[in-house]
């Protein structure tokens, strides 16, 4: 009994949690990261797959991590090189733009509250979820 409920256990998280082919990303997300970083290969494509919805996390070749929601936005990206300012919400990416020139963005998550993003320089920006500046933590 126990191995049957841990063989189903398996195959249950095997589907709700599979690798996926680059061919298999929405053509939305894929265009996104082929423009943002041309540079880079896709290396993994995980899908956590739910009864409505199914979101990404993709890892690529020079490492950088990018997860995507239900509706393809990303809701997180980690870059050691730099993210494009391009790859932000247009109210943030202006902003860091005009008041941190020339400061790499290492990272950049999103949810429910608002955005979050790191500089190279070890500065962290919280945005509220209109992507308004709030303050430097």
């Amino acid at each position: 009994m126990k191995k049957l409920f841990i063989t189903g256990l398996l195959i249950f998280f095997g589907l709700t949690f599979g690798h996926a082919q680059k061919s298999e990303l929405p053509e939305m997300v894929s265009a996104y990261v082929s423009q943002l970083f041309p540079n880079e290969k896709i290396k993994t494509v995980e899908v956590d797959k739910r009864d409505y919805w199914e979101t990404y996390e993709i890892k690529m070749s020079g490492g950088t991590e990018l997860s995507f929601d239900q509706n393809n936005q990303p809701t997180e990206i980690k870059c050691k090189n730099g993210i494009p300012a391009s790859a932000l919400p247009l109210n943030i990416a202006g902003y860091i733009t005009k008041n941190h020139p020339n400061i790499k963005i290492l990272e950049y998550e999103m949810d429910e509250e608002g955005h979050e993003v790191e500089l190279e320089s070890g500065e962290e920006l919280e945005f509220d979820s209109e992507g308004n500046f709030v303050e430097i933590d």
